[in-house]
């Protein structure tokens, strides 16, 4: 995939999770940590900068949700996260005000 920043910056919107429930029951939603910029991740998976990415997991800083974040948000089909689209895969972040720590 070959997407610079600028396209990758266009394609950041806010998702409800009622529109992310189906990819997170498939394991595609990766949550990105409030100390990470989304497009700076969403450029290494573009890049393939395995490395990099391999780096922030092991951090803790991209992640799946877990089994309660996911019961919570079923619950809150309205719940907004700040998403970008990087095939096959969904990085999410809650929206501004409660970023993911």
């Amino acid at each position: 995939m070959s997407n610079s920043r600028k396209d990758l910056e266009e394609m950041v919107d806010v998702a409800l999770w009622e529109w992310l429930a189906p990819h997170a029951a498939r394991a595609r939603v990766i949550l990105v940590s409030a100390n990470l910029d989304l497009l700076d991740v969403g450029v290494a998976m573009t890049e393939d900068n395995s490395q990099l990415v391999q780096s922030w997991i092991e951090d803790g800083w991209l992640r799946h949700p877990t089994a309660e974040e996911l019961s919570a948000w079923n619950a809150d089909q309205a719940k907004e996260f700040t998403s970008l689209v990087i095939p096959p895969f969904v990085l999410a972040r809650l929206a501004p005000d409660k970023p993911y720590q």
